[in-house]
């Protein structure tokens, strides 16, 4: 049985100026990438939030919050996320990585419950910080960093408890493009 006691994050700000509009609101195999993500959070979590702009996402789903200061970046998104949150435990999925499925976030959960306060995908190519599961704790280190104006989600990653999941893409099962990143149309 799948721990829903989690809250699911879309990070769905950005300013898509590589798509020329707003990718969370493209289309990709007949969804857009908002709906997506929303649907793969869904078994994985009690509340799903939507952290970008109410004004283009309330339509398409009803717990969107407004990034605290939208421009700041993905850690910025992520804090608002984790002050929303009704629930400690946290899985973020960025609206524009639509291959990402439910092993790699069963996986995130599972890492998360053994220890640690943070747990994000390694692999041959980086890190992925923005499919990740993350506990509470990190809120206040988190929101030092921005304070700061240390804004790279993998500056604020060495200020917490994070653990790697370490995968290849394309071996043990891991699909070739797990991690692929919509970012033009040539993309899609």
């Amino acid at each position: 049985m799948i721990d829903r006691g989690w809250t699911g994050i879309v990070l769905a700000g950005g300013k898509s100026s590589r798509m020329g509009a707003d990718k969370a609101l493209m289309l990709h195999e007949g969804r857009t990438l908002l709906e997506k993500a929303i649907a793969l959070l869904r078994p994985h979590a009690r509340e799903v939030l939507v952290i970008g702009d109410p004004a283009k996402y309330a339509d398409h789903w009803d717990h969107v919050h407004p990034d605290d200061a939208p421009g700041e970046g993905p850690l910025r998104g992520l804090v608002t996320g984790l002050r929303a949150a009704r629930y400690v435990r946290v899985l973020v999925v960025a609206c524009d990585m639509p291959s990402v499925g439910d092993r790699a976030l069963i996986r995130l959960k599972q890492s998360l419950d053994l220890a640690g306060d943070a747990v994000v995908p390694r692999h041959p190519g980086g890190v992925e910080p923005l499919v990740a599961a993350y506990h509470r704790r990190c809120l206040e280190r988190f929101e030092n960093c921005l304070r700061n104006e240390r804004y790279r989600l993998t500056d604020a990653l060495s200020e917490v408890d994070t653990r790697y999941l370490d995968l290849v893409p394309g071996k043990g099962g891991w699909a070739e493009d797990i991690f692929r990143n919509i970012n033009s149309p040539d993309d899609l």
